[in-house]
C-alpha cells in the first residue's frame, strides 16, 4: 500500500475484547482496525484493509458506515480472506489437503464466474467477510468472496500467491500490477513475520 498507487482516505477503530478503544481521529496507522485507501488513478476504487476482529454485534453498523444505509448497486465488491485449513470440511483429513487453496462464493447479482472453484457445502464463510457477502446479496450488489484455506497462522509467500487466480477477475484485472520485485518483497515480508513470531530469536 506504500507504492504511491494508493492513498489513505480514512481509518476506523473498533472496541471489543480483541481491540482497544480509541477515537478514530487519534489512531495511528498501526492502531487502526480498518484503513481505507483510494486508487489514485481511479478515485472510484476503494480498498478496506481490516486487521482486527469485528464482533458480530458490530458487523451491521460497520457495513452501514462503509456502504451507507441504501448501498448503490453500480458497485463491485471483492473480499479476500483466509481461514485455517482445519476449518475446511472434507472427507479427506486436513493434513492430506494441498495447502494453500482458494475457494469462492458470490452473490446472485455477480454474473462473472470466479477464478477458482466454488466453496463446497457444508463449508461456510465466517465473520465480517460473510456479513459483507450477505449484505451485498440482500441489496443485490455484485460481490465475490475469495477464501484461502492455509495451514499457517501468519502471512507467508505461498498464502499470498494463492490469491493470484482472483487477479484475473474483471474487478481486479486492471488493479493488479506485475511488479518484478513482488516475489522478493513478499519473501522479505514473510521472513520478517517469521522472525517476530519466533520465541527463540
Amino acid at each position: 500500500m506504500n507504492s504511491g498507487v494508493w492513498e489513505e482516505v480514512g481509518r476506523a477503530g473498533l472496541w471489543n475484547e480483541w481491540c482497544g478503544a480509541k477515537a478514530a481521529a487519534d489512531l495511528a496507522p498501526a492502531e487502526a482496525s480498518c484503513i481505507f485507501y483510494r486508487l489514485r488513478s481511479g478515485p472510484s476504487v476503494l480498498l478496506c484493509q481490516c486487521s482486527c476482529y469485528v464482533a458480530e454485534d458490530q458487523q451491521f453498523p460497520w457495513l452501514e458506515k462503509v456502504f451507507g444505509s441504501r448501498p448503490r448497486r453500480d458497485v463491485q465488491v471483492t473480499v479476500l480472506t483466509c481461514r485455517h485449513v482445519t476449518d475446511y470440511k472434507s472427507p479427506e483429513s486436513p493434513g492430506s489437503l494441498p495447502t494453500p487453496f482458494l475457494r469462492a462464493l458470490k452473490t446472485r447479482a455477480e454474473t462473472e464466474p470466479p477464478g477458482c472453484p466454488p466453496l463446497e457445502q457444508p463449508n461456510i464463510a465466517h465473520d465480517l467477510p460473510a456479513a459483507v457477502l450477505s449484505f451485498c446479496q440482500v441489496w443485490k450488489v455484485p460481490a465475490v468472496l475469495y477464501l484461502c484455506y492455509t495451514d499457517v497462522m501468519k502471512l507467508d509467500l505461498l498464502t499470498a500467491e494463492a490469491f493470484r487466480p482472483a487477479l484475473s477477475s474483471q474487478s481486479l484485472r486492471g488493479l493488479a500490477q506485475d511488479v518484478p520485485q513482488s516475489r522478493e518483497c513478499l519473501k522479505r515480508l514473510a521472513a520478517t513475520d517469521e522472525v517476530q513470531s519466533n520465541i527463540y530469536t
